[in-house]
Formats: C-alpha cells, structure tokens, sequence
C-alpha cells in the first residue's frame, strides 16, 4: 500500500494534501492561523522524534499552491499498546487546523489513509474544533482550563474565589517574611527532581530528563522554567510554555513541604504576573482528569473546566483506547509505584513513559 509519507499526494476537489517538508512555510501558516497553540509547532514532533525515536508525520493542505491548512502526528510505537497515529503526542492538544471544512475534512481523510497505510491500532486527534465526520469521539475524561489575565493585580485577585484568594494572602505574607522566593530560568535539573518526586507520589513513571533538556534547547525562549524556594530549599518546579498571546503553565512538581508553605498558590499567583509582564492575554491552565483534585483546585481558582473531546479513526482497534496512567486496569501498577524508592522510580520510569504519549 502507498502511503502519503511515499510522496502521493491525496486529491480532494481543487484541493491536495502532500507531506509537510518545508518548516518556514508550516510555521508561517501557523502564526496565523486562529487555532493554533503551541503543540502544532514544528519542534514539538522533532523532540518526540529525537528522544523516544517517534516520527513525525506532518501533512499540509494546499489549494492553488498555497496553505489552507496543516496536520502535525507522531507515530508512536509502543510496546504496551501497539503503533498509533497521535496529533499530537505528549499534549493536551493538536488536531487539525485549516482555512474551511473542505480542507479539514481532506486533512483528516489523508490521516485515516496513512493509518491504513501503516497498520496503526488508531489514529488520535486531540483538542481539535473540527468534527470528523464517521470517527469515534470520546469526551468526559478530560477538562481543559483557560480565561482571560486581568493585567491590574487587584482587579485579577478580587476575581479569584474567596478561598483560594486568602491562600494566596497568606503566601504572600510567607514571601514578606522571608520565606517562599521565585525565580525563572532553566534549571532542568531542579525542576527534574521536584517533578520526579510528585509523579512518584502519584503513582505515574516520568519521562527522561533529556526531554525536558531538548524542550529547552529547541524551544528557547518559548519555554521556562520556575522554581519556588520555601525556607531556602526548591519546594516546587514548573515548566511553562509561551505561545501568541498565551501562557501555559504545563510540567509541575513539588516536595511535600510545599502545601504547608503554599507552595502551588504563591507559584499560580506568580506565573499569572509573570505571563502580563510578558504580554500574555490568556493563562491556559491545561487540562485536568475530571473529578481529579487537580480538577477541583483549577475551580477553586475560578477557572470553568470544558469538556475535551477527542477523535478516534479505528484501524485494528475495536474499541477507543485509554492510554493513560488513570485507567483503573493500571489500579495495581499504580499502588506499587507510590511505593517505589525515589531513585528506583527514576530509573525504570522514562522505561515505561513512552507508553504514555
């Protein structure tokens, strides 16, 4: 069978989808294209790529020769759950982005093809608006988080529930005294250790930290990294992304200190002033597992959680897949993980991550 990634281009009308292979003009489409966030950038698949081997697979819609629209995969091969075309791997986000719904609908055909073609259990689109017509959605697991900065610091506390804005009072009055700091930089190292502790605590294997160094390196300025100082040792460590007029607060961990001292709330607080200062609009607070405590907590910030919805072609696969660390068949894994050793967690874990994309 020929596949799209064979160089045929599929034909739609007065429409062809050909494979991406020119970064400059994918990336000019994008800056404006209204839908587009940060994981439809050109590096996401090339880190994907170049730390756990999975090709990226980019598709370009073009009418009259020029770019109506753009489809960024990865194709992730994982010993646990077969081969799959993901849009877009290690996100909360991706899917399709075009000019109209002939150039969606052609982009999305071209994808279910190449599944075809390369013998995937299924083909994933997260995030998008389109609707693919025929393909199985699934939604109800996932919320996604986002509202408008206030720029003035007042007005944006007074806009924080009563609750939580008395915890950030009290931070504040921690970081009066001496107490909690903040700092932005790229620390990796840091930040990994931080991180490493609370997903060992959930139960959940981490990545390796080369992912988050080739991150940083590729995505420059786009990505930072903060670290919450309480009583002069690293109590809590973020990963945030910055993309158009938005700031994402994406990778977090924390130490156990780190509720006592209000570590989380003095961290928020914090990266909303830092996304004004840096001229973002919107603070993207990513997507949370609803009815998780991490659900829970972006509500008590004021933030209404949307259901996500994700599509599904199904090529070998009988049924959509939930490949993630929740799924109560992975109840038990889970349980021991909790109970792993620090350091054991962090070796076997970015074994197991890549399962996860």
């Amino acid at each position: 069978m020929n596949a799209l990634s064979d160089h045929q281009s599929f034909e739609q009308a007065s429409l062809s989808v050909v494979p991406a292979d020119n970064r400059s003009l994918w990336e000019a489409y994008i800056a404006t294209a209204p839908d587009a966030r940060f994981f439809h950038q050109w590096q996401w698949g090339e880190i994907a790529h170049a730390v756990y081997g999975y090709a990226p697979v980019r598709f370009v819609a073009r009418r009259g020769g020029v770019i109506v629209g753009v489809l960024a995969m990865s194709d992730v091969k994982s010993p646990f759950f077969g081969r799959s075309l993901v849009s877009t791997a290690f996100s909360v986000g991706g899917g399709v982005i075009a000019d109209d719904e002939e150039a969606s609908q052609a982009l999305v055909q071209a994808a279910k093809a190449e599944g075809h073609a390369r013998n995937v259990q299924y083909v994933e689109l997260r995030g998008a608006s389109y609707e693919p017509e025929g393909w199985a959605a699934k939604e109800g697991v996932y919320a996604a988080f986002e509202k408008p900065l206030i720029k003035d610091e007042k007005e944006r506390l007074s806009a924080i529930p009563r609750k939580r804005r008395a915890e950030i009072r009290k931070s504040l009055k921690l970081e009066a005294e001496g107490r909690l700091k903040i700092h932005h930089g790229r620390d990796v190292d840091v930040f990994y250790d931080c991180y490493a502790r609370s997903l060992r605590d959930l139960g959940t294997p981490i990545f390796p930290k080369r992912f988050i160094r080739t991150m940083m390196e590729m995505f420059g300025e786009q990505a930072e990294i903060t670290i919450v100082e309480g009583d002069g040792a690293p109590i809590a460590a973020l990963v945030s992304f910055y993309y158009k007029n938005r700031v994402m607060p994406y990778y977090v961990g924390a130490m156990p200190d780190a509720r006592q001292l209000r570590g989380f709330d003095y961290l928020y607080w914090s990266m909303m002033a830092r996304g004004v200062a840096r001229g973002a609009e919107i603070f993207d607070f990513g997507r949370s597992k609803i009815g998780s405590p991490h659900f829970d907590y972006k509500k008590h910030w004021g933030f209404d959680g949307v259901p996500m919805r994700y599509h599904y072609a199904l090529i070998k696969a009988q049924q959509t897949p939930n490949v993630n660390p929740n799924n109560p068949k992975f109840k038990i894994f889970t349980q021991g993980w909790k109970r792993l050793p620090v350091p054991v967690a962090n070796f076997v874990g970015p074994i197991l991550a890549p399962n996860f994309a």
